[in-house]
């Protein structure tokens, strides 16, 4: 990693430790953006598979700052953790998103706030700038209801010393369903994210790509979280890919043309393996990120 990227991770700002408890007490202040985001621009990252991901970090080359993570509760408060530790100790920001074994209920009804509380302090033990996310993509899977108990459950509980925690939601519910977007981010959890997230890939298919691409969502969010009143708030994108080698290109450039990014990781396996001009122009958003 350059050192631009290392000043990058370590430059965010400690922020005030906010302990487990109920999501009223744990709705603090929100830590302003630049104790998230720092000064040194956007954090450029990738997910893959863990069998995958040396080979994927050799394709790409050098530059990769961020690492999308996948754990889950009902295995434990050490899920993935192995992973986590692998990444601060390549100089990458973990962004880790929980689930819990399909237990919505169970996660309603906070039974996995023990683990989730032990996984946090481990977590935290480590000083080191953490995202941490609840079910990410949740439309579809969860209803807005049942997505918004939950979160009030498991996120406070992880909002702690320099673990930040945030939300990350289906993009293309930007285009047309707002409404739907809306009713996974009410005001009650406003009060207690440090950042707000989207996975956000190209429409339509690689024959026939549609008109929406990544690199129109991520603008798209900046202004949505304005007209909500929370236009300061740090973006993250989880996951982005594309048909084309433009639509990567279009991507990195909305993510360091968009104010207040922290992090973009592209997805990078299955059917959306980078190779030929698409990762071509994953390559040169990593060395402008350099």
């Amino acid at each position: 990693m350059s050192r631009r990227a290392t000043l990058r991770l370590l430059g965010m700002g400690a922020a005030a430790s906010v302990g487990a408890g109920t999501f009223e007490s744990a709705a603090a202040p929100r830590r302003g953006p630049t104790s998230v985001t720092g000064s040194g621009g956007v954090l450029v990252g990738m997910g893959a598979p863990v069998r995958n991901w040396d080979q994927r970090v050799r394709e790409v080359g050098p530059g990769i700052s961020a690492r999308r993570i996948y754990a889950d509760l009902a295995d434990g408060a050490g899920s993935q953790i192995r992973i986590v530790e692998q990444a601060h100790d390549d100089g990458m920001l973990p962004v880790i998103s929980y689930k819990v074994g399909g237990d919505v209920t169970g996660a309603v009804n906070g039974r996995y706030n023990g683990v989730a509380e032990d996984a946090a302090a481990r977590l935290a033990s480590y000083g080191k700038p953490t995202a941490v996310t609840f079910w990410h993509e949740p439309y579809n899977d969860l209803t807005a209801a049942n997505y918004v108990a939950a979160s009030k459950q498991l996120l406070p509980i992880f909002r702690r010393g320099k673990l930040q925690v945030g939300p990350i939601l289906n993009g293309w519910l930007l285009d047309n369903r707002q409404s739907d977007f809306a009713a996974f981010c009410p005001n009650q959890l406003f009060r207690f994210w440090d950042w707000f997230g989207i996975d956000s890939y190209e429409s339509g298919t690689k024959q026939n790509p549609g008109k929406r691409k990544p690199a129109d969502r991520i603008p798209a969010l900046r202004s949505y979280l304005r007209s909500r009143g929370h236009g300061s708030l740090p973006i993250g994108i989880g996951e982005y890919n594309g048909y084309s080698g433009r639509t990567i290109s279009d991507a990195g450039d909305a993510l360091f043309t968009t104010p207040n990014v922290w992090f973009g990781c592209v997805w990078n396996s299955g059917d959306w393996v980078l190779s030929g001009n698409r990762l071509a122009a994953f390559r040169r958003t990593l060395a402008r990120s350099a």
